[in-house]
């Protein structure tokens, strides 16, 4: 299924570079406005990445960014999350947690992205009134590479871009109970994370359409 989303001006509302200059002790600034900090759990760390410097985890490694008014993503409105991530280990057996926003603080899974316990492939979780819905990857991630991935969601439905081309998406019959919980990078509460690298992470109050999600996955190394 492929979804035309309409081409409206992003509304960015958080934007995490992890750069150096950012980073203060154990908390990496939101640079785009007053999002909390991301606050660097132990063994999460700041290294050279992409383009700068990037945060880079092991399994048993997150950081973790509060929940805050800011951060609750509505469906009515839209809302996307963009980032850049580098899995630096093949599959493990596991679900492999890269990003996770519970409903609320230690409850329900309202957004999840997991890689697969036997391959390369990517599933997001949606949490809706009616109980989880789910898109997959058809793309296969390469161990050590950089992959630019974007969630979308709309009233219409959600979709997953990988590279900067939709991958999949999925309609959704029923309103997604809206996940403003804390935002877990890598190991969440109940599953081990993934081994590597995320830069760039980036939310937003609208749903991103086709070119928005092009352009931020074809900005430059460094």
């Amino acid at each position: 299924m492929t979804r035309a989303l309409p081409e409206v001006i992003p509304v960015l509302i958080a934007h995490w570079t992890f750069d150096a200059g950012t980073v203060d002790g154990r908390r990496a600034a939101d640079t785009a406005g007053a999002a909390p900090a991301a606050e660097l759990a132990e063994g999460a760390r700041i290294v050279p990445g992409r383009d700068g410097e990037a945060l880079s985890l092991g399994e048993h490694d997150r950081a973790v960014i509060p929940g805050a008014p800011q951060l609750v993503l509505s469906q009515v409105f839209g809302f996307g999350l963009a980032f850049f991530v580098r899995v630096d280990e093949g599959p493990t057996g596991e679900w492999r947690s890269v990003l996770y926003k519970p409903v609320a603080e230690n409850d329900a899974r309202g957004l999840g992205l997991w890689l697969y316990p036997d391959e390369m492939r990517l599933r997001v979780q949606l949490f809706t009134v009616k109980g989880p819905h789910y898109v997959d990857s058809r793309t296969r991630l390469t161990a050590g590479d950089w992959a630019h991935i974007a969630f979308v969601v709309d009233t219409g439905g959600m979709a997953l871009y990988v590279g900067g081309e939709q991958d999949s998406a999925v309609a959704l019959e029923h309103p997604v109970v809206t996940p403003a919980g804390p935002i877990y990078l890598g190991r969440e509460p109940a599953k081990p994370g993934f081994g590597g690298l995320i830069d760039d992470l980036r939310v937003y109050a609208s749903a991103l359409g086709h070119e928005a999600v092009r352009s931020l996955a074809d900005q430059p190394d460094g």
